[in-house]
């Protein structure tokens, strides 16, 4: 072991268990052993076993109600929980793991819109759609009002709790985490003042606004035993600027939900009802890039709060949120900043983090680089107030999830494979198909690799993604995998390649932009920005308010210029599959930067010192030194691919992101 990361690697203590090391894999939507139809999803076994196998400490999964929309108490599911997962903890436990099992009480104002929902009766949606108090507004929808719990409910409730706490003690589970005193879930309502307007005892001061998730502690402590782990996730403070508005990281602002300095007290409460461990971070649904950080947050960037809200409480307390940084958190745990870190989505990208972390092999890490794509697609914007994608999985590691389906197995023949096209798809088909033991030479017509990722890795806050184009080349050099660049493959070329198959992930080229001056110096194509080809002025028109377009916006607006995106959809972001806590933090950027934003509008012509755009209001100028162009890109193949030897893989086959890029070189790889 690499005596830096020593400290990771000890024992802790969590009410009556002990943990064989401070690295706990934190609760993931889409996760959870228990299905929303109340049946065990096959599929988390192999998932779970296998991040034990690479000595994970502790494994907390999705949130699992303790009454569901699709079955009812949970506790009455006896068969579930001394079947399948108790055969679940019987292996995990082989391997020196352990598993909480996260339990919740509902979403409230937070509860996601379902596809389906819309048609359920009333009867069906009533128990789903409550709050604290009447009139909460939904997040996803704010025109949903939500219905105040009884206290008959809150009872019910609690005592559900206590009942399933005490079925997962029988079926060997080491102990329950409380979802949530958390990212505005139903009991971080009742918690926060703004949210909770009741008058009885659950409503009115803080022990009161506490007293649903105390007693839910209480009730486990008095069914389970006093030695019974119970862990509270926890969030320290709300980042909430008000509903539905999220403060960014160094922003002066009024905290509308917990505060820092009421955030003690709450600790304390919780500690004082018998809580064993806070596994902490901050945010809400109202800002939500805090509890899911997207690329464009910061490492650690809830370590501040977790290490001070430390200091007012006895019990273990995690910390997580992008705490993948080995030596951040080594020194966190170390110095007793904290006592342990929670790692999730990184788990999702590379199982075997913690072994490779314990090695010393960091450069074999690969990177989570927090695009949510395939772990949280939870799309939100204008005209889709929720479109619910991939959870769970990963859209850098189609294994995960896939464990046993997708398991890597020796190809029957060997063959002479040739991979045209050295991006991220290239690379995947490349690595890959050595792996199953062919011959790969890889073909690149630039001077280097990682195609047009390069570009999309550009800005500074895209040091992950760095990170992933030099995993990638370190994977190929590892395998001895033959790589020609500043090799352009012609048409007359790829007979004398003299390759049984050939995979093309040549990618894709830029949309033109059909308008007059178009073709002026001052206008900018968006990779000829990124990658440094051209410089803009001080003032900037970006035409394209997609994903490269507002990064670009942001790129320019932390260089100190100005932009303006001019986006001819009603919305930016506007894209299916792009999570909501990565869209959500993007729009509070361009808020906080005063970018201005021009939807439903199309540009008409490009002069030398602006663009004459049309919008809802008419027509207008909009000056500006450079014109930057984000239109997006059509699938590039140089030659005829029709021969069926011949695989297009990646934006060279439809435009996509990178999880449909790897899932295609997956699937070529696996079937050669």
């Amino acid at each position: 072991m690499k005596g830096q990361y020593e400290a990771l690697f000890t024992p802790m203590k969590v009410g009556g268990i002990t943990l064989k090391n401070r690295i706990i894999l934190c609760a993931m939507g889409g996760t959870s052993p228990i299905g929303f139809d109340g049946k065990f999803v096959e599929r988390t076994h192999a998932y779970y076993v296998e991040r034990a196998k690479a000595n994970v400490g502790l494994m907390i999964p999705g949130v699992t109600a303790v009454q569901g929309m699709g079955h009812g108490w949970l506790y009455e599911s006896e068969a579930l929980f001394m079947g399948p997962i108790k055969k679940l903890m019987d292996d995990i436990h082989g391997y020196g793991a352990k598993f909480f099992l996260q339990l919740g009480a509902g979403f409230g104002r937070a509860q996601i819109l379902f596809p389906g929902m819309e048609k359920m009766g009333p009867e069906m949606l009533r128990p789903t759609m409550v709050a604290p108090s009447d009139g909460l507004p939904n997040v996803w929808e704010p025109s949903i009002k939500h219905r105040a719990l009884t206290r008959e409910e809150i009872r019910d409730i609690v005592d559900a709790f206590a009942k399933t706490a005490a079925l997962c003690q029988r079926a060997g589970i080491d102990g329950v985490e409380i979802h949530a005193v958390h990212e505005g879930y139903l009991l971080d309502q009742f918690a926060i003042a703004n949210t909770n307007h009741r008058t009885d005892e659950y409503g009115g001061s803080l022990t009161n606004r506490l007293r649903f998730a105390t007693d839910i502690i209480k009730a486990i402590k008095a069914a389970c035993g006093t030695e019974y782990p119970v862990s509270v996730r926890y969030s320290v403070a709300s980042k909430m600027r008000g509903f539905n508005e999220g403060a960014l990281p160094g922003e002066a602002y009024t905290e509308f939900g917990r505060s820092m300095e009421e955030s003690p007290a709450v600790a304390r409460l919780l500690e004082a009802a018998g809580a064993d461990m806070l596994n902490a971070d901050n945010g809400s649904y109202d800002s939500w890039y805090w509890a899911h950080p997207p690329v464009y947050m910061p490492t650690a960037c809830n370590l501040p709060e977790v290490t001070y809200i430390k200091n007012f409480v006895n019990i273990p307390v995690v910390c997580a949120g992008k705490m993948n940084d080995p030596d951040i958190a080594a020194r966190a745990v170390a110095s007793g900043a904290v006592d342990g870190i929670g790692i999730a989505r990184q788990l999702l990208a590379d199982p075997q983090w913690c072994d490779k972390v314990r090695e010393g092999r960091l450069e074999d890490i690969r990177p989570c680089i927090a695009c949510h794509n395939g772990c949280f697609a939870v799309s939100h914007y204008k005209g889709n107030p929720c479109g619910f994608g991939r959870m769970g999985t990963c859209a850098l590691n189609p294994v995960t999830m896939n464990e046993e389906k997708m398991a890597l197995k020796p190809a029957i023949v060997k063959k002479k494979i040739a991979v045209i096209g050295g991006g991220i798809g290239g690379m995947e088909a490349a690595r890959l198909c050595k792996m199953r033991g062919h011959e790969v030479t890889l073909y690149e017509k630039s001077d280097r690799l990682g195609g047009v990722f390069i570009a999309a890795a550009a800005p500074d806050f895209k040091e992950q993604d760095k990170k992933l184009i030099d995993w990638y080349i370190k994977e190929l050099r590892d395998l001895r995998v033959p790589v020609r660049l500043n090799t352009e493959i012609t048409s007359d070329m790829l007979d004398k390649l003299g390759a049984d198959e050939i995979i093309v992930a040549t990618g894709s080229m830029p949309k033109k932009l059909p308008v007059p001056g178009a073709d002026k110096p001052h206008v900018i194509e968006a990779t000829d920005y990124l990658l440094g080809r051209k410089q803009a002025g001080e003032t900037a028109v970006i035409i394209g308010g997609g994903l490269t377009g507002c990064e670009i916006a942001y790129d320019l607006a932390l260089k100190g210029k100005r932009a303006v995106i001019v986006e001819m959809q009603d919305d930016i972001l506007k894209i299916m599959g792009l999570s909501a806590a990565n869209s959500n933090m993007l729009r509070e950027i361009i808020r906080y930067y005063g970018i201005g934003v021009h939807t439903s509008t199309t540009v008409r012509e490009i002069r030398d010192d602006g663009v004459v755009v049309d919008g809802g209001s008419g027509g207008m100028f909009i000056p500006a030194d450079s014109v930057i162009v984000s239109v997006g890109y059509d699938s590039y193949v140089p030659f005829d691919a029709k021969a069926g030897n011949i695989h297009v893989i990646g934006d060279a086959c439809k435009v996509g992101n990178l999880l449909t890029v790897i899932e295609q070189a997956y699937e070529v790889a696996y079937k050669l």
